[in-house]
């Protein structure tokens, strides 16, 4: 009793300092904004003064200080929850609207009920972003951090040699570091030379692929000559333990990468299975090589929707993510499981109709809505409310710092992490989301001074630059950036700039805060692809 008295003792005298000084949360690892949102400025490209002033941008919505009540911070602090497992499933290019419980399934031919009964059982996010590619997303919820700081802002091809830098700090070694086994089962897109492979990025054990899935097709393909091949790919099926060279399990091709997904899957349950009596708690990561094309039907999927392949395949999809969640329950784990689905960008609309569908404007590799707003549901019994729906933002940066929070692990404070902790948002302590604003960047350029290509903040879209679809046009709004109201115009075609210039003071803002942090913390060229220096030398 004595100590929680010291406990409610020493809270009261928290919250009195910070109701006589305003606290700023200071996880985004970003710098002060020197300027008022008030201005009248539109001079978006420029840089950050170097005077610096007294207000502040962060894309924290909420802080501790305003969302939670004593009973919350003497709970947390006296009676800390069990570290949960964590399972992160991650599609490949799935449509916002492709899972039932976002409005298609059955309604476009391809029932999902496995997904739709999750976000039954949990949250389903209906504001939720991706990066604008593959190998983008995966980099920032692995680190944490915007793929711009990373180098990794564009997809990487095969052959590249080029990864992931072994001086990021994944989330796999972040829960490693904090007790946690770690495994990986699915497809890994961020480089493959050795030192960025998982087994060194922080994982115990992984089993699945490098690439993209339309890369084990490429040899099959007309036209196609080994000799202009980049470095030397891996066409195979690969599993490692932790500090071990890659083995290839069995070669792949336009067939055979068919199984992939059920495969790995099957790994992930037994690695499941294999911990029924065991205390220490362990992280699954397992993204999926499904939806992305091309969609080689596995032969027990095959005619099982109207929509033919990709539907065939989102099925097969639908199915591996009941079998995780069945496997949670049967091994006594899934009260104590946080499971989050989720998909690393939408529709490859270049590739109809092997694609899915989003009610928003573009696909991937935009920064358009149908780009980036993806699915997300987020599960754990008895710990997020069953049935509940949130409009409110969040990042796939914000996995990183929200998984680390609720494992206890230490986030690293020698650089700008991007990701929020957004665990009291999803365990409804608070109805709000901490995050304000999102932003992405198209390209490889990686300069401070980089200008967005589109920036969310609050109801409203701000574009740069972007393009209209992976192939092309640009689309450059000039001097002055174009904005959206997305509440009122989801698919982004009403460009209301002219009338609404507090909006694009916000970008401002927002940009000048992430220059000074970037000049503060230089960003990583490019490692997508070999720089000019590597090349020559």
């Amino acid at each position: 009793m004595k100590r929680l008295l010291y406990k409610l003792a020493i809270v009261c005298i928290f919250l009195i300092s910070i109701a006589s000084c305003s606290l700023d949360s200071s996880n985004t690892g970003l710098s002060p904004i020197p300027m008022n949102l008030k201005t009248g400025s539109n001079d978006y490209g420029a840089t950050a003064p170097v005077d610096a002033g007294a207000d502040v941008v962060t894309n924290r919505k909420n802080v501790l200080s305003k969302n939670s009540s004593l009973q919350q911070v003497v709970y947390e602090d006296v009676a800390p929850a069990p570290r949960p497992n964590i399972v992160i499933m991650m599609a490949d290019n799935m449509g916002y609207m492709d899972p039932g419980c976002y409005g298609g399934g059955d309604v476009f031919g391809a029932p999902t009920p496995r997904m739709d009964q999750m976000a039954k059982e949990g949250m389903r996010l209906t504001s939720f972003y991706s990066e604008t590619q593959c190998s983008p997303t995966r980099a920032a919820m692995l680190t944490g951090r915007l793929p711009i700081r990373t180098g990794y802002n564009t997809a990487t091809p095969p052959g590249v040699m080029a990864g992931l830098s072994p001086n990021e700090t994944t989330l796999a070694e972040v829960l490693s570091d904090a007790g946690y086994k770690t495994a990986m089962f699915g497809k890994w897109h961020l480089g493959d030379v050795n030192a960025s492979e998982p087994q060194n990025m922080g994982f115990d054990e992984w089993f699945g692929v490098l690439y993209h899935l339309n890369a084990y097709s490429q040899q099959e393909r007309i036209g196609y000559d080994p000799d202009w091949e980049l470095g030397s790919p891996i066409y195979g099926l690969v599993q490692a333990n932790k500090g071990e060279n890659l083995s290839v399990v069995a070669p792949l091709n336009l067939s055979s990468m068919a199984l992939v997904d059920e495969q790995c899957v099957d790994r992930a349950i037994a690695y499941i299975e294999n911990q029924t009596n065991s205390t220490d708690p362990f992280f699954i990561y397992l993204p999926f090589t499904r939806t992305h094309f091309p969609s080689v039907q596995n032969p027990k999927w095959a005619g099982k929707s109207s929509k033919g392949p990709y539907g065939d395949a989102l099925m097969e999809m639908d199915y591996h993510v009941g079998e995780v969640l069945d496997a949670l329950r049967e091994s006594g784990k899934a009260n104590n499981t946080i499971v989050v689905l989720t998909s690393d960008n939408g529709p490859t609309l270049d590739q109809w109709p092997d694609c899915g569908y989003s009610p928003f404007r573009g696909g991937i590799g935009t920064a358009y809505e149908g780009a980036v707003r993806v699915p997300c549901i987020v599960w754990w019994p008895e710990k997020i409310e069953a049935g509940r729906t949130s409009n409110g933002i969040m990042s796939v940066l914000d996995l990183f710092s929200t998984c680390a929070a609720l494992a206890g692990g230490k986030v690293p404070t020698d650089r700008p992490i991007d990701g929020i902790d957004q665990s009291n948002f999803l365990l409804g302590r608070q109805n709000n989301s901490d995050r304000e604003w999102v932003v992405w960047y198209l390209g490889s350029d990686h300069a401070a001074e980089t200008i967005p290509a589109a920036i969310r903040w609050h109801q409203f879209k701000i574009h740069g630059k972007t393009y209209d679809s992976f192939q092309g046009p640009e689309s450059d709004y000039g001097q002055i950036p174009a904005v959206y109201n997305i509440e009122m115009d989801p698919r982004e075609e009403h460009n209301i700039a002219g009338e609404q210039d507090f909006v694009n003071n916000a970008f401002i803002k927002i940009y000048r805060q992430l220059v000074a942090s970037m000049i503060e913390y230089p960003n990583t060229p490019p490692r997508a692809f070999p720089n000019m220096a590597r090349v020559s030398g």
